[in-house]
């Protein structure tokens, strides 16, 4: 084995054994991250204004979280979930269950080992959802484009994201793709408000179209990554729940990324004042310092499958996961970080402002402590969201980077941790500014 060297090294793919997200990147090595900040071993620092992928909610280095889950390694490491629960389970159930709005008092909880893995429950609790009620031929799920659920092969038949798609669309199932809420490069050509929420009825349409195949309708409440954060109009959402609730299908909530707090309601969808059916959580729920998710379901849900729903990962239910959840969520309530998210807003638009007079810039917006900036194209005097987020790098800053649909610019997402000093939310404003020169 080689050894690791004591020097502040480098790592490039194919010098190293690892096989790299990026194979073309040079990697520093990371040493030590607190709160909003990231050190690497040489001492340089970088502000993480999105989280990693968009995941920090509680902030880095939380030791109480370290903690609690030091605290069930030593108790209880590991059993499988279809043979014993644990107390750490049961109260990251029940926390969760407390933090989300009253339509859910009842809901249940089934911990998975990440966001995608919580979207692939979801699809099969839809599927055996219409099973149990008598209806064998409902097995589609209708989704928006762009759209992003993970990549696993059934999350990418539900996601509207060409270029992640493209190479293994043989091994995808084929399912419905519907014109998302994205206003600011609407897929129909339409302006808001003149629209009227045209792209709903797209929704209505194909769920009418799908001749009693739609098991369920599967949405992002705000829109994810690949469409910049951005949340579309409310009326969106309520379409999409009348439209479901009458054809007798379910309503998916997708809020890996938006959940927990990130838009100052600790769902999305509150916003609009839905209830989905089904909630898909990740990402901040474990706040990045361990993989998990959750898929929370209706009670009439999951009584309705009980006891037929055949699904489970050997690390569903995970202990640890658990006793993590259990923090981060007794975290974000007790330091009213959902509050603080919807406090923080104005800061952030207003560190994010002078973006509006930089030309390479389409557009911005901001919904909480989640913000999005669409790129103009290259042709159009912009550049690659790679190329700013190389940028950024050398301006000690952190940005997601996202490819925009051929022909348009890319697109830039902020998701600072939600115990950000307002002071580092002005110095995310300065550096990005700096990036463009």
């Amino acid at each position: 084995m080689t050894a690791f060297p004591e020097e502040a090294p480098f790592f490039r793919y194919p010098d190293s054994s690892v096989f790299y997200r990026d194979l073309e990147r040079t990697y520093r090595v990371a040493k030590r991250a607190v709160g909003a900040w990231i050190e690497a071993d040489d001492g340089s620092r970088w502000l993480d204004a999105c989280g990693g992928a968009l995941t920090i909610s509680v902030g880095h280095g939380r030791p109480e979280v370290v903690q609690a889950a030091a605290d069930q390694l030593t108790d209880v490491a590991y059993v499988h979930g279809a043979q014993f629960t644990t107390a750490a389970m049961e109260e990251a159930a029940a926390l969760l269950v407390d933090s989300l709005p009253p339509a859910y008092r009842d809901a249940k909880v089934y911990l998975t080992p990440g966001g995608t893995e919580a979207v692939e429950t979801a699809i099969k609790l839809a599927r055996t959802h219409a099973l149990a009620g008598g209806h064998p031929e409902r097995h589609r799920i209708v989704s928006q484009r762009p759209g992003y659920h993970g990549n696993t092969l059934g999350a990418l038949a539900v996601s509207g994201r060409d270029a992640l798609r493209a190479p293994y669309l043989p091994l995808l199932a084929d399912m419905p793709l519907v014109a998302a809420p994205w206003c600011p490069r609407c897929p129909l050509g339409l302006r808001y408000p003149e629209c009227e929420v045209a792209c709903a009825s797209e929704v209505d349409r194909a769920v009418e179209s799908a001749a009693g195949s739609a098991a369920a309708v599967l949405v992002e409440p705000v829109l994810g990554a690949s469409a910049g954060g951005f949340a579309p109009p409310e009326d969106y959402l309520r379409s999409a729940r009348r439209t479901t609730a009458e054809a007798g299908v379910l309503l998916i909530a997708d809020e890996v990324l938006s959940g927990c707090g990130r838009t100052g309601r600790f769902l999305a969808s509150e916003h609009a004042g839905v209830d989905a059916d089904i909630v898909v959580l990740g990402k901040g729920l474990t706040s990045g310092f361990l993989p998990g998710g959750a898929v929370v379901a209706k009670p009439e849900v999951a009584e309705a499958v009980a006891p037929d729903f055949r699904h489970g990962f050997t690390f569903s239910h995970h202990p640890v996961v658990a006793a993590v959840v259990r923090e981060v969520l007794r975290i974000i309530r007790d330091e009213e970080l959902v509050a603080r998210a919807a406090s923080l807003e104005d800061a952030f638009r207003t560190a994010l402002e002078p973006l509006g007079g930089e030309p390479a810039v389409e557009g911005w917006w901001v919904r909480g402590l989640l913000a999005g900036i669409a790129l103009r194209p290259e042709s159009a005097g912009g550049r690659s969201a790679r190329q700013f987020a190389a940028s950024a790098w050398e301006r000690g800053l952190l940005v997601y980077p996202v490819g925009g649909p051929e022909g348009q610019g890319d697109l830039v997402v902020l998701a600072p941790p939600l115990t950000i000093p307002r002071d580092d939310l002005a110095e995310i404003g300065r550096r990005l500014l700096s990036a463009f020169s």
